[in-house]
């Protein structure tokens, strides 16, 4: 690009001392490596344990958690808790549940509805 250093820095917004550092590193060895994806700690499921965790749900999905882990440590797999399972789930996109339909009023609701408009006309009758 032939742009001194102070001018990259201000193109890409790193500091100076950054691109002194990545440029020494490419001068003396030839290449810049960065090596952050060994950093932090390891996946305890694996890419196949995902796949089996998404037939286990698929499978039942009206299972709770606890049922989920109980299926999911059943198989010869490493032992995972259910708050992993839960975090799996949630980034495997698993989110959303079907909602239960619930009717909004029961019949215990629907027995006191005939009192409740009794009331009301006897505390609004002098406005008609």
């Amino acid at each position: 690009m032939g742009l001194s250093i102070s001018e990259l820095a201000m193109k890409f917004g790193f500091s100076r001392t950054i691109i002194s550092r990545v440029y020494r590193e490419y001068r003396e060895s030839g290449k810049t490596s960065n090596l952050r994806h060994r950093c932090g700690r390891k996946k305890i499921m694996q890419e196949r344990h995902q796949r089996r965790l998404t037939r286990i749900i698929k499978r039942d999905k009206r299972a709770t958690l606890p049922q989920i882990a109980a299926d999911f440590n059943a198989g010869p797999s490493t032992s995972v808790g259910v708050r992993t399972n839960q975090r799996n789930i949630i980034d495997m996109g698993f989110r959303s549940r079907r909602a239960t339909r619930v009717p909004l009023m029961n019949a215990r609701c629907w027995a006191g509805v005939p009192v409740f408009l009794a009331l009301q006309c006897m505390c609004f009758a002098h406005f008609y």
